[in-house]
């Protein structure tokens, strides 16, 4: 595992408004634990101020109006939930480019520009489709019948395959945003730096088996090279990047961690077993679990097996791999699913232990 002590000024900007766009703010997740009655540790505070320190400067001095950062950086329906803007218009251009930015907006922009519509159509559907050709290109008709493919509204499909042919426009309009942004996260690196700390501290004595146990739910592939980085503003979310088929980019939430003990601390076995009943009421992820038992699948074996979209086998399998019943392996641009038996054995014994107990 390689560690990266630094960050991406482009990701942090782009996930700074992704969460202004969706309403998050780092108050809420500091109500929010207090509600859950969870006891953050003193760095944990520490880093949720100079976050909350940080995002105050950018308030004041990112002054747009919310109708215009709510169509660039807000999600579009019927992808997975998340808080930073992973599946807005402006992510769906800028993600699939953001290794290429060198530091010079004017550049940037200029670059997508000149980039073929079938390029950008490939970038636009890695976000949803782990399953693409290497060349990096993707025939316009074959970029539609994915995008129509997908279990999200039409209104979705309809900007998605719009994206396609007002990519210019889309960069050069979020690009004048995230300038604003870019320029105070440069003037305060410090105060970044000083937030990524603990996380950097923590990670640098980790090896990358403890890494993947602790931080993530996700299964490292022992022949895969990971690059880990700290993610500020996606703290409690985590994102690859495929950058070949034996390296991937890893970004991680830098409260993420601590987040995941705080859950799994207040978690308790009946709420547990609950949860599991509750996930597996739903016939299709009952299907898939118990499919799972004796294969490894990626999404398009699981999406020819059960007859649906990639889009719904995603939306399935982030509620498995949220309540640990499912680990995934990042080989390249795919994503390997199994079972997680540790916390199924796990389950079971729970459940054998509320079923068998006497009441006093």
């Amino acid at each position: 595992m390689e560690f990266e002590n630094n960050f991406d000024l482009l990701l942090e900007a782009m996930a700074y408004f992704g969460r202004r766009a969706a309403g998050k703010s780092w108050n809420e997740m500091e109500q929010r634990i207090a509600q859950q009655k969870m006891i953050p540790s003193t760095s944990f505070i520490e880093v949720l101020e100079q976050l909350k320190a940080l995002t105050n400067i950018l308030n004041e001095n990112c002054l747009f109006e919310m109708d215009r950062i709510e169509t660039l950086f807000g999600n579009l329906e019927g992808f997975p939930y998340n808080t930073i803007g992973s599946s807005s218009r402006a992510f769906f251009v800028l993600y699939p480019m953001l290794k290429r930015y060198q530091g010079n907006p004017k550049e940037f922009v200029k670059e997508i520009c000149a980039m073929p519509r079938e390029e950008i159509a490939w970038g636009i559907a890695s976000i949803f489709e782990d399953d693409l050709p290497a060349s990096h290109r993707l025939e316009l008709g074959e970029f539609t019948d994915l995008v129509l493919g997908l279990s999200t509204p039409d209104s979705t499909k309809v900007a998605l395959l719009e994206l396609s042919k007002e990519y210019v426009q889309v960069a050069k309009e979020a690009m004048e945003c995230l300038i604003s942004a870019l320029k105070i996260l440069e003037t305060h690196k410090n105060l970044l730096q000083k937030a990524i700390e603990p996380f950097a501290s923590h990670c640098k004595t980790m090896s990358q088996s403890d890494f993947f146990a602790q931080f993530s739910l996700m299964r490292p592939d022992p022949d895969t090279v990971y690059t880990i980085q700290p993610f500020v503003f996606g703290a409690d979310t985590n994102l690859t990047f495929g950058v070949g088929s034996a390296q991937v980019h890893f970004y991680g939430g830098i409260l993420r961690m601590e987040l995941m003990e705080l859950v799994n601390g207040r978690t308790s076995a009946q709420n547990q077993v609950c949860e599991i009943y509750r996930l597996l009421g739903d016939s299709t992820r009952f299907d898939i679990f118990c499919y799972l038992r004796n294969h490894t699948a990626y999404v398009q074996d699981l999406s020819s097996r059960f007859g649906l979209s990639r889009n719904t086998i995603h939306h399935h399998m982030n509620k498995l791999i949220d309540c640990g019943l499912v680990q995934c392996t990042v080989k390249g641009n795919r994503m390997y699913y199994s079972l997680n038996k540790k916390t199924v054995e796990q389950f079971l014994q729970r459940q054998a232990f509320l079923f068998q107990k006497e009441e006093r």
